[in-house]
């Protein structure tokens, strides 16, 4: 199916991206394990907060994987970004049917190739990306990073949670309090918002 784009970055918004793919329910089969895989040299200080965050909201278990290297050609070396497009192809190839989802997390900056007016555009300001519906997301702290780390973890929570909706199937909310609004995009929605799917969007994914 021909990619879909649902969202272009200003300076200070936080794209968060989806590409359309095949259908996919997390609900399905309960017991397929929802696991996190680093990638390069992603730092996992710390990654077990996020790891109890997820599997608490999705009353799922959560697992780390070991950390993979990605291809040297997702690198674009003149600008030091990764395509975001390669790495859900690459977490794709390596998911198992042991795992309902498999979320990308890496320190390095991404970008991607967006449309408008039918003009394609180089997007560097993306800070996740996910299928639509689909079971692959990527997401990069690189942009999320802050002395608190209390805001910091609250920010990767909330944009792998906001990814993963996309796998869900779900659209960008029009409610602003719903983690899915693409208000969730401005710093100050993303830190002080609220943090779940509204009851709309529970009710299509039936969480």
């Amino acid at each position: 199916m021909k990619p879909t784009l649902l969202l272009f970055a200003a300076f200070t918004f936080l794209s968060l991206t989806c590409r359309k793919a095949s259908n996919f329910t997390l609900t399905k089969n309960k017991n397929r394990l929802i696991a996190i895989q680093p990638l390069n040299n992603y730092h996992t200080s710390g990654i077990e907060t996020i790891q109890k965050e997820i599997a608490s909201f999705y009353n799922r278990q959560v697992i780390v994987l070991e950390p993979k290297q990605l291809p040297e050609h997702f690198l674009t070396k003149e600008t030091g970004l990764y395509f975001a497009d390669s790495i859900l192809k690459f977490l794709s190839g390596i998911k198992t049917d042991r795992f309902a989802e498999i979320v990308g997390l890496i320190d390095q900056p991404l970008f991607t190739i967006k449309e408008e007016s039918s003009m394609p555009y180089f997007d560097e300001k993306i800070f996740g990306m996910g299928y639509q519906p689909g079971n692959t997301c990527v997401v990069s702290n690189a942009r999320l990073q802050t002395n608190d780390t209390a805001v910091y973890n609250h920010r990767l929570r909330n944009v792998i949670i906001h990814e993963i909706g996309h796998n869900l199937g779900l659209d960008h909310c029009t409610n602003e309090q719903c983690i899915m609004s693409k208000e969730n995009g401005y710093f100050t929605k993303l830190d002080l918002g609220k943090a779940d799917y509204c009851t709309n969007c529970r009710k299509k994914i039936k969480l």
